[in-house]
């Protein structure tokens, strides 16, 4: 990868986190509503639970976003989650509170490529990839039984968003940013799979997948700069990006 390419698609990450992780309470930023789950119905979990589940310690809710103490889970803006800025390192289904079959693609709801479907339920789940290059800012799709839903919120039938994105940030990350090492991003996908139409609940339990990509960084960064160049990039590139949704769409 070439460092321009690279430092291409580290922007694109500024882009795709839509200021969540610098300022959620942002009057510009666009957080859809989650639901609480049916605890009464099958023991459904929430996205706290889940979290906790699979990473360890308490996740508690910190505005928008979820903390154990060491590890936080910055809720992406849904404006800018709908398009995939990296390729993936790894994928795998870490829950899924459903009654329907689940799975995860790429592409677009007429052009589909299968990741993986989903194996079991609750906790108890299977089903993931290994390395997958992606085209550059490409949908990701909930597919299984039902209607398929894009993380592009415009390209759903019902107008709806039915993806919730966290990025996982802990103490390694800022430093090996800071030293170009180009750390390991772990983003967490949360999806509905029922339309308004047929009432869904949209308490995003229904798949949860855990993305692991690489930040292609090249080029050490100043420990400052990491919020810097948040703060400075980001208004430019979300209009790129922006763009680039529209085009896509």
């Amino acid at each position: 990868m070439s460092k321009r390419s690279g430092f291409k698609k580290f922007l694109g990450l500024v882009a795709a986190i839509g200021l969540g992780v610098m300022a959620a309470g942002n009057a510009k930023a666009g957080y859809t509503t989650i639901n609480a789950p049916n605890y009464g119905n099958g023991g459904e979990a929430s996205q706290a639970e889940i979290l906790s589940h699979t990473y360890g310690g308490t996740f508690a809710a910190n505005g928008v976003n979820f903390s154990n103490g060491s590890t936080t889970a910055y809720r992406i803006d849904d404006n800018f989650d709908g398009l995939m800025p990296f390729d993936i390192k790894s994928s795998r289904a870490i829950a899924s509170f459903a009654d329907l079959s689940q799975g995860l693609a790429y592409g677009s709801l007429n052009n589909e490529h299968q990741l993986f479907t989903v194996s079991g339920k609750g906790y108890n789940v299977s089903g993931g990839t290994g390395a997958v290059d992606l085209p550059f800012l490409t949908q990701l799709i909930r597919t299984g039984k039902g209607e398929d839903f894009s993380s592009l919120q415009s390209a759903n039938s019902d107008g709806k968003d039915h993806l919730v994105t966290y990025l996982l940030v802990n103490d390694e990350v800022r430093p090996a940013i800071a030293k170009g090492k180009g750390p390991e991003l772990t983003f967490v996908l949360f999806w509905e799979d029922l339309s308004k139409a047929k009432h869904s609940d949209f308490d995003f339990n229904d798949l949860a997948v855990e993305i692991k990509a690489s930040c292609p960084v090249v080029v050490p960064l100043p420990a400052a700069a990491w919020s810097g160049l948040m703060t400075l990039a980001g208004g430019a590139v979300a209009a790129g990006y922006r763009k680039a949704r529209r085009q896509m769409a």
